[in-house]
């Protein structure tokens, strides 16, 4: 039996969303295996190559020639372009193909052809969607177009996408924590042209896991999508018959489709009742940089797993002046505050960032308006800091 496991391809969105999937290719002989999904937000467009194996292994096909074509270019200069093979390096997954591309319309018709090394063929062909008037509520904040925030109060909001779809089969709303690294918080796709989420959510496979978080970002999506990717998203593998996954390729499975996405900022808050939680200020140095930064933290009533006890944990939004960064800083924070300790995890800009990694803060928290210590020490590297904090506000 041949299965295909989680690719590691990251379809990069605007604002860094992305969408991540499943594909299982059925029993048998081993097959050629095809992951592109076209982004109407970006020039860039990628394609996943790979040879599934015997087991639940792929590896990535190399020395590809791997086409796309738009039937409907509108004046683009270069309807055709051969993308050219990524160079393995840390984070690039065997088999990626990469290459710039013509801006994308609804109803825009694009084939992809590949061929392997071995002379195997696989086309495809995708409609592209579009999305109009989109409307986005959380709370008592709304928005249209992006660029734009909202904010979202986890303990009495909901959240409310809708959007008309143009050549469209299906409407896709994902919430991902930027800034963590984490996979996706939300991700449903649906037929009609609203969604509604209450903010409390608890993700039952999580062991109880709050869904949206006090205290983090996250990189709000809809997306109009095609039926290709509809079908994939919606569809799997039985490993055992091999029957059920909806595939639109010829000559290989997996999917051809395309996405055109709207990503906005969306801030979870929640009030804040424990008196561990509030606004701390620290300022001191960091390989040797003046630092002054304001942690907002929020307690996570509801948390998964053994790293923290129950109600300990916490999340921060993190805001101010912090090492290698030219200007001030939008991130956040994992943390806990068992008894009287602060273990403290600050991420960012970005989660790949290697100029501004993430930092480990730990010390003994001490009371509101009282000063205490925290030791800084970067996950990269064994350079140890030491800055001041104090809490300067909370119930």
């Amino acid at each position: 039996m041949v299965r295909r496991e989680v690719f590691a391809i990251a379809l990069v969105l605007a604002f860094g969303c992305k969408l991540t999937e499943v594909t299982q290719a059925p029993p048998g002989t081993p097959a050629i295996v095809v992951q592109s999904v076209l982004n109407t937000a970006e020039s860039l467009q990628t394609v996943l190559v790979q040879q599934s194996q015997e087991g639940d292994t792929t590896i990535g096909v190399s020395g590809a020639t791997v086409q796309l074509t738009d039937l409907d270019p509108r004046g683009c200069p270069t309807p055709t372009v051969v993308l050219k093979e990524v160079p393995l390096a840390p984070g690039i997954v065997p088999g990626t193909y990469q290459g710039s591309f013509c801006p994308l319309a609804a109803g825009d018709r694009i084939t992809l052809k590949v061929t392997t090394p071995s002379a195997q063929a696989v086309t495809g062909e995708t409609t592209i969607p579009g999305i109009t008037a989109p409307l986005i509520q959380a709370g008592s904040t709304s928005a249209t177009f992006p660029p734009a925030s909202l904010t979202l109060d986890r303990t009495s909001d909901s959240l409310s996408v809708t959007a008309q779809l143009v050549r469209a089969r299906a409407l896709f709303v994902e919430a991902v924590r930027t800034t963590a690294g984490e996979d996706p918080s939300v991700q449903i796709a649906t037929d009609t042209t609203t969604v509604r989420l209450p903010g409390d959510l608890i993700d039952p496979t999580d062991d109880g896991r709050v869904i949206f978080r006090a205290g983090a970002y996250y990189a709000l999506t809809a997306a109009g999508m095609d039926t290709n990717y509809y079908d994939f998203f919606r569809s799997s593998t039985n490993p055992l018959t091999g029957r059920g996954f909806i595939n639109h390729l010829n000559g290989a499975v997996g999917v051809f489709g395309s996405v055109a996405p709207l990503t906005y900022v969306l801030r979870v808050a929640a009030p804040q009742t424990d008196p561990r939680e509030g606004m701390y200020h620290l300022t001191g140095r960091v390989a040797g940089t003046a630092v002054d930064v304001t942690w907002d933290v929020y307690r996570e009533p509801l948390v998964s797993g053994a790293t923290f006890s129950q109600g300990d944990a916490f999340c921060a939004f993190v805001d101010g002046q912090w090492v290698g960064v030219s200007g001030p800083i939008h991130t956040s924070a994992n943390g806990s505050f068992p008894d009287s300790t602060w273990v403290g995890r600050m991420f960012g800009p970005t989660p790949t960032d290697a100029a501004n990694p993430t930092y480990f803060l730990t010390g003994i928290r001490a009371a509101k308006g009282v000063p205490f210590k925290l030791t800084v020490r970067p996950v990269v590297g064994t350079r140890v800091d030491t800055v001041s904090a104090v809490q300067v506000s909370g119930p």
